[in-house]
């Protein structure tokens, strides 16, 4: 990790601030469950960006494509990020305030200024006076005239001047919000270094500046900066020293799921759900727990459907994986038999002829037991997906024999490029897809 005068050292690579998955000193071989740090810390002035396993160094990579990771990496847990991918405060040794780092107002700030440069104003004060810089237009609209010998005379004037003194203010405070986000941030785009804006940091003063800039302002560019600041400062404490910082996830698996789910997954998968109940003794109806995320338990990651509602149609029982064994080749680190029974359990609530009622009706008519499949997805470093095998429950096909009935008894392990997916993560992805389906439909 290195420090923010180390970071513009001209041999400094961005390379020397990233972690990589290391698979010799991984911390848990008995378990393929990955749940370590992904994202950005900055800790005592030092800055590390872990990226997720799966997610391998690139090699000969100039700090061109690094920092495209990178800002790949804050836009994926950005918009993959669920309340239970959230960083727990108790993993790590910042205070809850340095938690909530807001890292998309010091990007929006660093991106605006690169664009526009300091914030300059143009708003014009409007008010009646019998003299000044006269706007015209607005006399002749608002002010009634007097007459004179057959003539229009005004006798006062709609008169525009600017605001010099909250205009320097509020330029000056965009200055320190700007040189604020480059300190900590602005090595990610380029090697310029804002000056120290010469005011000192006052966080009562600057916010109530911007709060009633923010309410008397209608510019929609101009507000986002704005809004943008103020997160900045509202962040920062009295002493405006906060070098600690910190935006990521402990629970990666989290992100992991709903990434994979974008890009294959349908919409209204909660329909393929199974539903459970309780028939309590001495109660006329039965006790469901309906669609309730807490305690339906049984919950597919992921349902993907090639060719829906036509003839051809497969669906596909997806269960993503944020485990080691792309990384480490492990035969530990694969699911257990735990995920593999809810597997058999979600394919065969699909199949079961009494259920079909109850799915979409564009899905029903087509279903096959012959075109039902099953898969546990799981990241590696690859540039296509790679079928690795399948694993299945005696009861279901006994071990060492050829005879499958249904295809779905063979749960199949994918290993997914994460570092493709992340980059390409195009929401119901029909060529991705199709190549999905072939690795895991085709068997291998």
């Amino acid at each position: 990790m290195n420090s923010a005068n180390d970071i513009r050292n001209k041999n400094f690579s961005l390379s020397d601030l990233c972690v990589y998955f290391d698979a010799e000193n991984s911390r848990d071989e008995e378990t393929g469950l990955v749940d370590k740090f992904v994202g950005l810390r900055f800790v005592d002035g030092k800055l590390s960006v872990h990226f997720p396993v799966g997610y391998a160094k690139p090699e000969n990579a100039d700090d061109r494509q690094i920092r495209l990771d990178i800002l790949n990496l804050i836009s994926v847990l950005s918009s993959f990020g669920t309340p239970e991918s959230l960083l727990h405060q108790s993993d790590i040794r910042l205070k809850s305030t340095q938690v909530t780092f807001p890292i998309h107002a010091y990007l929006f700030v660093i991106n605006d200024f690169l664009n526009h440069g300091y914030y300059r104003s143009k708003e014009q004060i409007y008010k009646r006076a019998s003299s000044g810089k006269i706007s015209w237009s607005r006399t002749i609209k608002q002010v009634r005239p007097q007459i004179a010998n057959e003539n229009a005379v005004y006798l006062e004037f709609i008169t525009h001047r600017t605001n010099h003194n909250e205009s320097e203010l509020i330029t000056l405070i965009h200055k320190f919000c700007v040189y604020e986000s480059f300190s900590k941030l602005g090595y990610l785009f380029s090697s310029f270094v804002p000056a120290k804006p010469p005011i000192a940091f006052n966080k009562n003063f600057f916010t109530s500046i911007l709060q009633a800039k923010i309410a008397h302002t209608f510019n929609e560019s101009e507000l986002l900066l704005f809004k943008n600041m103020l997160d900045i400062i509202l962040y920062l404490d009295s002493s405006a020293d906060k070098e600690n910082f910190i935006f990521g996830t402990n629970n990666f698996h989290h992100i992991w799921e709903q990434l994979v789910d974008s890009v294959y997954g349908e919409k209204d998968k909660e329909k393929f759900y199974p539903k459970v109940y309780w028939h309590l003794n001495g109660s006329k109806a039965d006790f469901s727990f309906g669609n309730s995320e807490k305690r339906n338990s049984l919950r597919p990651d992921t349902i993907m459907i090639q060719n829906r509602g036509k003839p051809e149609q497969k669906i596909f029982v997806l269960d993503s994986k944020y485990y080691q064994y792309g990384a480490t080749k492990n035969p530990n680190h694969l699911p257990d038999s735990a995920s593999v029974i809810k597997q058999l359990a979600y394919a065969e609530y699909i199949d079961n002829t009494e259920i079909r009622s109850k799915l979409p009706e564009d899905v029903r008519f087509f279903i096959k037991s012959g075109n039902i499949y099953n898969a546990f997805i799981m990241p590696a470093d690859n540039e296509s997906p790679e079928n690795i095998g399948y694993v299945s429950a005696d009861y279901a096909l006994p071990q060492n024999s050829n005879l499958c009935e249904k295809p779905y008894h063979k749960i199949y392990g994918i290993l997914l490029d994460i570092r493709t997916l992340m980059h390409s993560h195009r929401p119901h992805n029909i060529q991705a897809i199709a190549e999905l389906a072939q690795k895991i439909a085709g068997g291998r």
